[in-house]
């Protein structure tokens, strides 16, 4: 049953080492149009309130596949805006993911289908079931940052659990 609910709600689609590594071409080229992006650990260290050259080099790599971004967050919406500012893309604050409320109010005022969609984050049960559960295709990438808060270090052993028993399997 876990290794059920494990395939169909967090698995990821993708894995890759970091936005910079993914086939943005090959998306495009299978009909993605939108790109949400996580904040903490997958484009900036968490609290960060402006974009450093990674997270620039990222945005400027997907925009110039005419891909659109938005930032999907669960932090708070003043260092979220003041972060998608320095990046000139939009973005939803307390997006309560794995809620999936966010994400469907973005792709139907975009008129957009979920399968049009990436969700890209470093947690499967946060940014990963959201996207899943809302029919995003997902990308997991790995944390950019070590220093994590005490609830996210518990999370990232779970997954760790689901990665070595599932994963070798599939």
């Amino acid at each position: 049953m876990l290794k059920r609910w494990y395939e169909n709600s967090l698995k990821p689609d993708y894995r890759a080492k970091d936005l910079l590594s993914i086939d943005w071409a090959e998306f495009k080229a299978n009909g993605i149009k939108f790109v949400f992006l996580d904040i903490d650990n997958t484009l900036a260290k968490h609290g960060s309130r402006q974009a450093d050259d990674y997270a620039r080099e990222a945005v400027n790599l997907i925009e110039s596949f005419d891909l659109s971004i938005c930032i999907l967050s669960n932090a708070l919406s003043d260092r979220i805006a003041d972060y998608a500012n320095s990046l000139n893309v939009s973005y939803m604050a307390q997006a309560n993911k794995p809620s999936t409320k966010k994400i469907l109010r973005k792709l139907t005022e975009l008129n957009l289908q979920p399968e049009q969609t990436l969700m890209i984050g470093d947690q499967i049960f946060t940014d990963i079931w959201a996207g899943k559960r809302a029919g995003c295709v997902t990308i997991m990438v790995e944390q950019r940052f070590a220093n994590e808060a005490i609830q996210i270090r518990f999370k990232r052993k779970l997954e760790r659990f689901l990665f070595n028993r599932y994963e070798k399997f599939s």
